[in-house]
């Protein structure tokens, strides 16, 4: 979670602590560093955009990994920070499912990352969506906040998803208040 929570607060801090705010383009799993002490480094801002307060870009040449890029961005050139925080979603949901946001060697429905995961979820098989090869699960309570969290980061309403800097307090927060008729309809 370390890795996790230091790349959502370089994020903040990309989005919501300079002027202009940078927009990175390609979050993704293998665009984030780690040193010895397990601190997050993102890396290659070849394809950042530099975009002044409350502004947004379109573009006729959509950058990005395919599986990271967010569907408005894919869809219609859009690009504002919320396209990273979507690609940063489907980075959280990495983690937890050790499974990679697009694998055509899966079954059908499973191909995409956040589609299977928001069917396991809707089905109340949030628990099964865990990486088998993680020594340490998370406690119930974590797991729930984690898939909130990045469930909100994947909203497909781009004025849906979170700030960056919210993503951290909800992923720094023991006690993040989850909606009830959220936790028992959708995590269970």
């Amino acid at each position: 979670m370390k890795v996790l929570l230091g790349t959502a607060k370089a994020l903040a801090y990309l989005h919501e602590a300079i002027e202009p705010k940078v927009v990175h383009r390609d979050i993704k799993s293998s665009n984030i560093l780690i040193d010895d002490e397990f601190s997050a480094k993102i890396s290659d801002f070849g394809l950042a955009k530099l975009l002044g307060a409350g502004k947004s870009h379109i573009t006729t040449r959509v950058m990005g990994t395919f599986g990271y890029v967010a569907p408005e961005y894919a869809n219609s050139g859009l690009l504002n920070e919320k396209s990273d925080v979507y690609s940063f979603g489907v980075v959280l949901l990495e983690a937890i499912t050790g499974r990679d946001p697009v694998d055509y060697g899966r079954p059908a429905p499973e191909v995409n990352l956040v589609d299977w995961l928001k069917m396991m979820v809707g089905s109340r098989r949030s628990e099964e969506v865990v990486d088998p090869n993680i020594e340490k699960r998370p406690s119930t309570s974590a797991l729930k906040r984690a898939l909130l969290t990045a469930l909100r980061c994947v909203d497909p309403d781009s004025e849906k998803r979170p700030k960056m800097g919210q993503v951290v307090r909800m992923l720094e927060s023991e006690e993040y208040p989850i909606p009830r008729e959220v936790c028992s309809q959708k995590l269970q």
